[in-house]
């Protein structure tokens, strides 16, 4: 009897330790670093399922992309499924049709997708009138946070942005 009492309790323990080893997150997330949008402008959020070398075989995902101002009220959201390696999808938030009424506003894009379906992404700046691209902002992993480099060994729980230079052709 002694030895099934043992046999039961390591069995519970063992599955705790297990269980505390799991993966608790279910989905990540991509976020952009904030931009300023004024009338005139479309902010588009562009997220990309990148390839991987064959001979890996890469899963069908799905992602809900979101644009939220600076007070985290969410202004425009969609839901995208299938999405296959290789292809992109985006969203757009028109400052006349979408925020009609504001001078202007700051808003950041992200989007969450089911763990596994890993993304990346660019907050493009786009002028109504000529539709060209004044300005793309980079979106990074932003959760579940790295675990490679945590902030006590010298990484920082801050993800860097850093806007990306728009050449302009003469």
């Amino acid at each position: 009897m002694k030895t099934l009492l043992t046999l039961t309790v390591a069995v519970i323990v063992s599955s705790g330790v297990a269980a505390a080893q799991s993966p608790l997150t279910q989905f990540g997330q991509v976020t952009s670093g904030v931009v300023g949008i004024t009338p005139g402008q479309t902010a588009r959020f562009n997220l990309l399922y990148p390839t991987v070398p064959a001979p890996v075989l890469q899963i069908v995902c799905s992602a809900t992309l979101i644009f939220a101002d600076d007070q985290g009220k969410v202004l425009k959201t969609t839901n995208v499924s299938p999405l296959i390696a290789g292809k992109s999808v985006s969203l757009d938030l028109n400052a006349d049709t979408d925020l009609a009424g504001s001078a202007r506003t700051q808003i950041h894009a992200f989007s969450t997708e089911p763990s596994g379906c890993i993304f990346t992404g660019t907050v493009e700046l786009i002028d109504n009138a000529t539709q060209k691209t004044v300005l793309v902002v980079a979106a990074r992993k932003t959760y579940p946070p790295n675990a490679e480099i945590a902030p006590s060994q010298g990484g920082s729980a801050t993800p860097e942005f850093s806007p990306l230079p728009i050449l302009q052709r003469p």
